[in-house]
Formats: C-alpha cells, structure tokens, sequence
C-alpha cells in the first residue's frame, strides 16, 4: 500500500512538470530567455555562496549582567574592541528610524544592493569626475565592517555580492542588529551599546533624542566626529539633524527644543566594572558566552561591600589585612553578593585576589556536618553526653582550642562551643571515611580529590576549601537537608538536588547553632540588642591564618572570610571576634525591614525524657530527667547505663563478680560507669569520683573483657631517637573503672608495676620491641614498636 501511494506521488509530480514544460514552450522567446537567464544567475549565485560562503560571526565583548539586566562588568572581546551585543528591543524605535532614515531610507525593500542608488552614485561620479557617492546600502555597509578592504571598485563590487548573500540568509532586522553592533565609534569602541555606556554611562534604550542623534551621525566620520574630542563639531552636526529628523515628524517641536539645549559636555568614561573578583569567575568559567545573567542584586551588594571595607579597615590595625563575602538565596541557591577581598584595587594587600575562590583551611566549621551524619546515623541526639578528655586516636592527639577539657558535655553544646575532641571521637567512631564522602557530594571539590587520602585531621580543618563552596554547603542545612549547586547565573531548567541530611537532623543542628550561650559571640554584640536571629558557626586554621563565619535563615546563607591573601598568621584573629561581626552586620542589613518566619520543627521529631548523665531514656537507678529532640526509630534508644550494678562486701571495700560471690556477708550498691579515658583525665586532674572496690583477689576467673588500652604509644609505628641524648619513653594506659594496679612487660619480661593511672618511663634498645600491659583482673594488651636512632 506504501509503494502504491508513492507510486501515485510520483506520477502526479511527473504530471505537474510536463505542464510547466508545455506553458514554458508556449511563452514568448523574450520571456523565455529571460526566466533562464535569472535561473542560470540564480544558480551561480548558489554555487558561489557555496564555494565562498559568508557567515559573519562577530566577536564580542562578554557583558556580566545584574538579576535586573543592569550591566555590571565588560570584557574587551578577543580581538580587543569594546563592541557590547546590542538587540533592536534594547534600541529606542527613534534610533532605528533616524539610521534607516540617515543612511539607507529603502533598506526594507532591496535584497541587499540598491540598483538605483548604484546607477545614480555611476552617474555622479562620472559627471564630477571623482568619487562623489558610493551607493552603499546598510548590507553593504555591515560587509565592510566586518570585511575590512581598500576602497576599490573590485572591493565595492565584492561588497555587493556578499551583501546578497547576506541577505540570502538573514532577515532585515537580523542585519539591522549586526550594523549596530559594528559602527565605529573612534578608537576601539564599535556598537550602539558600547558607545552608550563608554560615552553617556547608560543603556541604549535610555538615550535622550539629542543622545540618539549624536550616536547616529558619528559613524559617517568616526576619525573627525570623535566624542570627547569633537564635541563642538558633534554638536553643530546633531543640531543639523535633530531639525531635519524634526521636519520629518520624528518629533514635536518643544523635544526639538529641548534636544537642541541639551549640552554635549561627554568625555569617554571607563567600561563597568563593578563586582570584579565575581566578573572574573565567570569570564573564567565561561568564557565563549557574550551575555552572562545573574542573579548579583546590586542594593546587597553595595551594601556588603561597605561593611567589608570599613570593618577590613578596622581589623588592619591588628594585621588582618582583607576578607571576602558571599550571600545565597537559599530559595535558587543563587549568588546575589560576592565581595572577594575588601578592595580589588588595593595592591598593597593583594586586593585582585579573590578570597571567594582561594582554598583555605576551614577550621572547625566542618563540624556541624559531622553532627548531622551523627545524628542521621542514629549515633546521637542533642543532649546525648559526648566525652571531652585527651584521647589518643591511633597516634592522632587532638586537643582543644582553649587547651582546656570538660569531661562530658551534651552534644548541643560540645558542638555550640566547637570542642575538637568530642568531634573527633564522633568521626572515630561513626567513621571518618563516611563523614569525608559526605563532604565530597556537598560540593567541596578539593575533598572529592583527594578523599581516599584523608583522616580524622578533616574534622578540625585538615583540608581545603573555597568559600563559595562551604557557605553553599551550609545553605542545605537551611533547605532541610538538600544540596543543590551554586548558581553563579541564569538558566534554564531545575537545579538537581540530592538529600545529604534528613530534614529532622537539619533542623536539630539548626538549634544546636542557634544557641546565644556560646564562646563565638563576639564580645561586641553579647550586649547587643540588634544580634540576628540566625544559626552560625565561626572557625579559625591552624595557625590563625584563616577566620571564618557562616550564618543561615530560612532567605539567606552568609559565608564571611577574614585573613591575609600571603597566609600569614595573626595571634589576634579568629573567626568569632574577626569574622562574626562581619556576619552580624551583614544580617542586619538583610533583614533589616523585618525577619523572616523562622524554620519549622518537622514533623518526623518527638521528644522524650532522658537521663541528663547520658542522654538516654531513664533506667530505675536515673534520678534526674530532661527533655530532648529525637527521631523515632533512629535516634539510640538503649537505657541508661551510667551506672553499673556492682557487689561488694559489708564495707565497700572489696568487689566480686558471680563466680565468687560469698553465700552471705555482701551487698549491691551502684557506681560511675566511666570508660578508661574518663577514669585516666580524672585521676591526672585529681577529680573526686565513686571507684568502683578492687576485685577479690581469691577470684579464680580471668576476665577477657575490657582490656587495658595502651595510649602512649601507637602499635607498628617506628620510633625515631637521638642517640646521644638519652631518651625515654613513657609508658601509661586506660584500663577500666574496676582496675586499681597494672603490670608492664618489655619482649615477654616483668619490667614494672604501677597504679593504672600511674606514668612509667624506660630506656629503649633499638629493633623491634614488644610490650604488653595486664591489669590486675588478669586482661592483657600487646603492641609492638620498632626503636631506631640516628
């Protein structure tokens, strides 16, 4: 059936040409050869523009564009012209008609080349003997603009053919654009938009009708009609036509009063170059894109741009010479501030640095992500007691920013006042190389790189990050736990998301940040009646290098930076007195008309009593009980366990386990269930708690559990000594609550024994060592260490 209608298709086109052949017989000859003739130049014409093609593509200066379509920077194009992409709707209609007008009145109805116009331009230069008109039409024109020759015939006569070709394939109004993207305007400056912002600082669309005219007589003499060295002449010529323009009913006579009052006072302005570490970012990121829209809201930054200068200014007295600032809307996760130094013209200060994009260490302000995981995790819940007390993580020995331990804290405050050793210990055990992944699928990119790499050291900043990258990492925290990209522009289609948080650990980390009683508050706004109502965290590197404060409400996420570009260390920065305020002041003016509802609670968290020494819902032996945020079948559920039943006899002062417990003459009493580092932090700090009574030395049974834990010392790691100097090494472990003496072995021989708590030294041989610690419940530990000197 297919072929059949194909069959019939055929046949009719058959058909249909021997009729045409038939009528075209039965012309006159004249018509004949005539219909041939345009054929056969017809398909010259094709072959021509085949084997020559002309395609312009111009080459353009890239226009950084506000939320509002307001310019903000411009690069020199590629071939370093100032020529700014104009479109017909960003020209006034008057312009349009006063060029059409000026230089090509029919340019709506010839294909290219005005026949009449080039008999009449032959006539007069024939007559006058010399080069009088040149009949180009605004196609031609745009050739020469683009196509740059000596003035010959065979040049004008190549103009004609590609202005054919350019007609051929463009629309008039698509030709149109090009023209005005092309006049010359003296120097490097082509294009109506260019000549607009360079010479009156505004867009085309804004020009007055005596701007309009300047603009549009110029390019007949840019080399004698140049703005800011020609004004006088300029303006005698725009008069010239702002009056012929008016006869023709362009415009009514008091414009044309008006117009011709207007001064011509103009002298060539610089390009914009407003936002320029942000311009930079995306002329890097995209570089072969001529318009880039943003979302930049000029109002803010202006705004952050003040308070970063006048509080850089302020901290410059201390050595903290610059700072950065990015602001998100976290509806888009869009830019809509960047400031990345204080000033991008200060030299002196490496101000062309962009402090937004430069990888810095981030110091404690990973954190918050870490108690998110912990909680997803089912490890915590905020009033869950962390352990905050010298722990030795496999060789890693963090400790403390102010050098101080608590014992145990709630994680709602461990995480409020930034303490190192909890966040470690909650790395260790939920896993850093889970904590390190979600940092990698939150956008922080020199993690990703580098993750197989890493350790607990990420926790308090062991890593790099850029600005730009951690404040949109906080804004998912402000979206319930979703990631989405950073918008740097405009453009279409969704941004994916992926869930990195639940919303339930989102909002509980929220709370936990929006904690006032914290040592982060600046000093300057403990007092203060304008603190933001907002959830913050500061961090400060390794060495005071760097100081960062990143803050969140439900409309925005303020990421601040403060430090030096050339890394050195100022012993009075940090990110809670340089920083912060910055923040603070930032916030301020966001919300300065009214704040935003803040977030909502979601309906996945309850509440619960739970035991203040633990955490955890109440055992029978829980005095005390508080209330806490949870979430149903993740949070930890087990009872409280921070007492251990334990029998003793009549007195106290002995212990036994079932296997040799006497038949009368004990008794059950309850006592501090502390682990070894708890028990090894009180003794050093001499803090009075319950000890649990020494076993019953006539006890047969060998407990295998609870081990003694060596901390001096790192099992399979080489030790390295000066030889001459004699050195020792310190032996010392954590055993368990119950434990009172411990017994050290050096390669299966007794060497000592001590009080648990108790520090032993001895003097080392070099090879391999083995050492083994037992309690006095008979549990055993070994590890094994290699002495070498040099």
């Amino acid at each position: 059936m297919k072929g059949f209608n194909l069959f019939l298709q055929f046949s009719r086109f058959k058909s249909l040409l021997l009729a045409l052949r038939l009528k075209f017989k039965a012309l006159p000859k004249f018509w004949r050869v005539f219909i041939l003739s345009l054929l056969i130049i017809f398909a010259v014409f094709i072959s021509l523009d085949l084997i020559f093609p002309f395609r312009p593509k111009v080459q353009y200066s890239q226009l950084i564009l506000d939320k509002d379509e307001k310019l903000l920077h411009a690069f020199l194009s590629a071939d370093q012209k100032w020529r700014m992409q104009c479109s017909l709707k960003e020209v006034s209609p008057l312009l349009i008609k006063t060029i059409i007008r000026k230089e090509d009145r029919w340019y709506r109805y010839h294909p290219g080349v005005n026949p009449f116009a080039v008999l009449r331009a032959v006539w007069q230069n024939v007559s006058k003997g010399e080069r009088v008109s040149g009949a180009s039409t605004i196609s031609m024109q745009v050739v020469r603009l683009y196509e740059r020759r000596e003035r010959t015939h065979i040049s004008k006569l190549i103009e004609m053919f590609r202005a054919l070709q350019l007609e051929f394939h463009n629309s008039k109004d698509e030709i149109l654009e090009l023209y005005l993207n092309l006049l010359p305007y003296g120097g490097n400056i082509e294009g109506i938009k260019a000549a607009s912002y360079l010479y009156f600082g505004q867009a085309p669309q804004t020009l007055s009708p005596a701007q309009v005219t300047t603009l549009a007589i110029i390019p007949n003499n840019p080399r004698h009609l140049r703005l800011g060295m020609n004004n006088d002449r300029i303006r005698k010529e725009r008069n010239y036509w702002l009056t012929t323009l008016a006869g023709r009913g362009y415009f009514n006579s008091d414009d044309l009063s008006m117009a011709i009052r207007e001064p011509l006072n103009v002298q060539r302005l610089p390009a914009p170059a407003l936002v320029p570490h942000f311009a930079i970012e995306l002329h890097r990121k995209f570089p072969d894109q001529s318009i880039i829209h943003t979302y930049i809201n000029q109002n803010v930054q202006k705004e952050i741009e003040m308070v970063l200068s006048s509080e850089i200014n302020r901290l410059r007295a201390g050595g903290i010479t610059n700072g950065a600032i990015v602001v998100l809307d976290n509806h888009s996760n869009a830019v809509i501030a960047y400031a990345g130094s204080a000033s991008f013209n200060e030299n002196q200060y490496l101000g062309q640095v962009n402090g937004c994009s430069a990888l810095r260490s981030p110091g404690s302000a990973l954190k918050p992500f870490l108690y998110g995981l912990a909680i997803d995790k089912g490890v915590i819940t905020p009033r869950t007691m962390l352990y905050d007390v010298p722990q030795d993580f496999n060789g890693y020995k963090p400790g403390n920013y102010d050098e101080t331990y608590r014992g145990t804290l709630p994680a709602s405050q461990a995480l409020a006042l930034s303490l190192n050793i909890p966040a470690v210990d909650l790395a260790n055990r939920i896993g850093v190389s889970l904590f390190i992944e979600k940092l990698s699928k939150g956008g922080l990119n020199w993690i990703e790189q580098r993750k197989k790499s890493l350790g607990l050291s990420v926790v308090l900043g062991g890593c790099g990050v850029t600005l730009s990258e951690l404040t949109n990492f906080y804004s998912c925290l402000a979206n319930q736990g979703i990631y989405r990209q950073l918008q740097y522009v405009k453009q279409n289609g969704r941004n994916a998301v992926d869930t990195l948080f639940t919303a339930e650990s989102a909002w509980m980390v929220t709370e936990m940040l929006t904690n006032l009683r914290r040592p982060d508050l600046p000093n300057s706004f403990e007092s203060s009646k304008h603190l933001p109502h907002i959830a913050w965290k500061t961090g400060t590197s390794y060495g005071r290098r760097d100081g960062w404060s990143i803050g969140y409400n439900p409309d925005y996420t303020v990421g601040v930076w403060v430090g030096n570009f050339d890394g050195s260390g100022i012993p009075d920065l940090s990110g809670s007195e340089s920083a912060a305020p910055i923040l603070f002041r930032i916030f301020n003016t966001l919300c300065s008309v009214s704040q935003p509802d803040w977030f909502r609670k979601p309906s996945g968290i309850d509440f619960r009593l739970v035991c203040p020494e633990s955490g955890l819902p109440p055992s029978e032996f829980c005095e005390n009980q508080v209330m806490d945020d949870y979430i149903p079948s993740i949070s930890p559920n087990m009872k409280c366990n921070h007492k251990i039943e334990v029998l003793t006899d009549a007195s106290g002062q002995v212990s036994y386990c079932r296997a040799c417990l006497p038949e009368s003459g004990y008794r059950t009493d309850f006592y501090p269930n502390l682990s070894p580092a708890l028990i090894s932090y009180y003794e050093e700090q001499q803090v009075s708690y319950k000890k649990i009574p020494p076993h019953n030395p006539t006890c047969s049974r060998i407990e295998k559990s609870d081990k003694p834990i060596i901390t001096s010392l790192v099992d399979g790691k080489e030790y390295i000594l000066y030889e001459k100097s004699k050195q020792q090494l310190q032996l010392s472990c954590n055993a368990s609550a119950d434990v009172s003496r411990v017994y050290w072995y050096l390669n299966n021989r007794f060497y000592k024994e001590s009080l648990q708590e108790e520090k032993v030294f001895f003097t080392p041989q070099p090879g391999r060592l083995k050492i083994s610690c037992s309690d006095d419940k008979g549990r055993n530990t070994d590890i094994y260490i290699t002495i070498s000197f040099y």
